[in-house]
């Protein structure tokens, strides 16, 4: 189970949420499309295989969203991922998320098999060598919070195009965006604290 998370003072804009396919409030940018994948239900599997623990940005309506669910759809050769916000639990909702302050990272995740085994993977340049590095899921998640790879200390997202499928394999993968605090110009320090505690608060159950 996830650590709980810390609650936040602030509201939900909800004049601003879009609405897809019917639903009440869903961004567009929160289907992702999984038609160009060979193995959709194998991707969907690893995606909530972290249970949640990464936070899910929306460019539409510049949001945060920590409580959510996942739901594939669609036809096969047509398969999308819906990511389903709860947005009755405002307080797990960040707001003004600027676009610019999502930043792209040299880092992933992925599974690797040998003898039959599954073990996932973190990969990402490391800061002071610049030299590529692979490290266990538990040792490269504590890695990227003591600041090891790219952007220092990392405050990890997901958004629409971070869920892809190596060309050569079935074999699905995550490629983290860092959210940039400093260009939060509209959020308080303590908010920015928020989302910083938050996005590592999610992500203790898989350290």
């Amino acid at each position: 189970m996830l650590a709980s998370r810390p609650l936040r003072h602030h509201t939900a804009d909800n004049n601003k949420e879009k609405v897809m396919s019917g639903r009440a409030n869903q961004p567009r940018d929160l289907v992702w499309s999984l038609e160009s994948f060979r193995s959709p239900d194998n991707a969907m599997r690893f995606f909530t295989a972290f249970k949640g623990a990464f936070m899910i940005y929306s460019y539409s309506v510049e949001k945060l969203y920590c409580d959510y669910t996942t739901q594939l759809t669609g036809p096969i050769g047509r398969r999308r991922m819906v990511v389903l916000p709860d947005f009755q639990q405002y307080s797990s909702i960040f707001n003004r998320i600027d676009n610019e302050s999502l930043q792209q990272t040299s880092i992933h995740i992925y599974p690797t098999i040998k003898n039959g085994v599954t073990k996932l993977i973190v990969s990402g340049k490391s800061k002071s060598t610049g030299q590529l590095e692979r490290l266990p899921l538990r040792q490269g998640l504590k890695a990227m919070k003591m600041g090891y790879f790219d952007h220092g200390t990392l405050i990890p997202a997901l958004m629409l195009g971070d869920l892809r499928e190596f060309p050569e394999k079935k074999l699905p993968y995550l490629k983290l965006h860092h959210i940039d605090l400093d260009k939060l110009t509209e959020l308080s320090e303590f908010e920015r604290k928020d989302i910083h505690k938050s996005a590592w608060a999610n992500l203790e159950s898989l350290m």
